[in-house]
This record gives C-alpha cells, structure tokens and sequence, in this order.
C-alpha cells in the first residue's frame, strides 16, 4: 500500500462526494495497474476496507443514484440529441448582411402553415431560420453530398427533409410545395438553357410562390463564378416556362451597398473613394495594398481590432445604405403562378 501513504492523513470531514469520487477511482487505478493478475483480490478487499475505515458514512451507490436522478431531471430520455452549432459570420457585416436578408424574406408571410421547399440549401442555414416560422413541412436539395451531410448535423432539431439531388431533375411530383426557395443558386449557372431548366424544375414542382435570390445587374456580364442577369431575364425564363406560368408579383434590392464598399475588398467602380478613405481601411485592419484602388478581390485579415472597428462602424454605414438605395445585386424576386382561367 505504499502508493496509499499520501491519503492514510486524510481528513474525510473535509472532502466534498466529488472529490471522494475521484480519489477512490484514482486509488482503484493505481491498485490494478501495479498488480499481478494472479493478485486482483486482496488489492480489491484492502482498498475497500481502506475506504470503510475511512469514509464510514460514504455510500458510493447512493452518490451514483443521485447522480443519475439528476441527469435524468436535466436530460430526459426522450430528449432528441442537439444539433450542431451552426458557424457564426466570420465579420459583424457578414451577420449584418444576413439579418438584413432574412428581414427582407419575410419568412412569416411565406413560410408560416405551408409545405416549403429551398433548391440549393448548402448546409441548411436558411432553412434553420424557416423552421422558426412554423412551416407545415420543410425540404432542402443541394447538389453536394458534403454540404448535405454538415446540413443533416446542423438542422437535427427541425425535422427537415435533406437529400443529395440535381437541380435540373427534383425527386418531387409535380406541384408538391407551396412555396419553393431558389437562393443564390441560378448565377452560379453561366449556360442560359441549364440555367432555364433548374427554373422549369422549381416551376413544376411549386404550387403557387417561387422566391428567387440571386445577384442581378443592369444589363448581363460575368464576374468571375458568377453570372450577373437582368431582372428582366428570371422575369420571361419563369413566365414562359413549360411547366407553368409564373408572374413577377415584387422586387426588392437588399440595400448593403455602402457596406459592401467600405467593409470588403471586392474592387469596385467607387475604388477611389476607397483611395480617398484608405487610412481608415487600413486601420480597420486592410492591407497595406488597400493604399491604392485594388484590382481584385481582397479578403479581410483576420484582426481583432479590424472587428471590432468594423462593428462599431456599422450604425453608420447601415445609415448610408438606407440613403444610396441599391437597383442591383443581391435581389429577390416574388414569383406566383398564374392563376385560373388564364388570370395573372
């Protein structure tokens, strides 16, 4: 008993169950990790005396049951396993960008009581925000396995249903959901026919809302990955589409345009008054490079002063987004069928 001596003057008056927990499976390791197999027992027996002599009022199954008593209270059973957190916004814009996104979707006239859809839900962020509106059932479809399997992590509280499909040919019947969401999904698509099929699909398989978010501009170029379309173009693709007339019923901009200048490195048509402010950019954490007008894409360094710059600065940049309304970019577009006897 030799690796015993620092307890035999212990004061148990002192000791708290916790502690007495971990010392007994302390002492218990050290007994059987210094033992011969053929010597399990009179370790065992001495330990357990040890233990009687020294903590008489000590019941160790009672410890346990009160334990479990506990657990079970705070943790029921039945309880479904928590979701995954989902990653916050790495910059205060990109979660002032997103709140203003979700506040001009309207979830709570679209998705409350109705059978939901979203056509490249990613890993299911959106379709978090959603489930808080009471949809009556809730779909997402991305062509990614990886993105669906982080989706099917992250939304294990809402009972969504997540799968792996292409599209330009849902597993759906025809007018299935009441509303169907295609976000960010048709700029992607630089090929017009490709890009008309994936509207034909969210036609047939939409009863009556399609909402359409995507990057427009006045008049079509591609910048990089992304195809910038008209409004005009989503406008004829839905309202001419085979599998049933859809009419623009609104349009709104997420006006973010101020921002998106000052808080990103994304070169721009105002770059020199990006020139003009660079000392302020280059102190809310931009690189030196930042100094002249940038010609390409920029990413913010990871600063914790730039953060906390950029947080406190958005109350004022949010002010300027309200005055320079935007008439391009992030765009969303309410789309109905036609209704009956050839009514728009």
């Amino acid at each position: 008993m030799r690796g015993l001596r620092w307890l035999r003057d212990a004061r148990p008056i002192h000791l708290k169950p916790v502690v007495v927990v971990a010392t007994l499976a302390k002492c218990f390791r050290f007994a059987l990790s210094n033992q011969n197999q053929s010597d399990q027992k009179p370790h065992f027996f001495i330990l357990k005396k040890f233990f009687r002599d020294k903590f008489p009022d000590f019941k160790l199954p009672a410890l346990i049951a009160q334990a479990q008593q506990r657990k079970d209270k705070l943790l029921p059973a039945s309880a479904p396993k928590a979701a995954v957190q989902l990653p916050l916004p790495k910059t205060p814009f990109d979660g002032y960008r997103r709140r203003k996104l979700i506040q001009l979707l309207n979830f709570g006239r679209y998705v409350g009581n109705r059978s939901v859809l979203e056509i490249g839900c990613g890993i299911g962020d959106l379709l978090l925000e959603m489930s808080k509106y009471g949809p009556k059932e809730i779909y997402g479809v991305d062509s990614s396995e990886e993105s669906i399997a982080l989706a099917k992590e992250y939304t294990k509280g809402i009972n969504a249903d997540l799968s792996v499909a292409d599209a330009r040919n849902l597993p759906f019947p025809d007018k299935s959901f009441d509303v169907v969401f295609v976000m960010f999904e048709l700029q992607h698509i630089a090929d017009d026919r490709q890009m008309k099929r994936v509207v034909d699909e969210a036609a047939r398989v939409s009863r009556q809302w399609v909402i359409l978010v995507e990057e427009t501009a006045t008049k079509k170029y591609q910048h990089e990955s992304i195809t910038r379309r008209r409004v005009e173009d989503y406008k004829n693709a839905f309202k001419h589409s085979p599998s049933g007339r859809f009419f623009l019923r609104k349009t709104d901009y997420l006006h973010v345009n101020a921002s998106r200048y000052i808080f990103t490195g994304t070169a721009n048509p105002w770059h020199w008054l990006r020139w003009l402010f660079s000392p302020l950019l280059y102190l809310m954490g931009f690189p030196a490079s930042v100094m002249k007008p940038p010609t390409q894409s920029t990413d913010l360094p990871d600063s914790k002063l730039a953060m906390l710059l950029q947080k406190w600065s958005l109350p004022l940049t949010n002010s300027l987004d309200n005055i320079f309304k935007a008439n391009d970019g992030i765009t969303v577009m309410w789309l109905e069928r036609e209704k009956l006897f050839g009514r728009g």
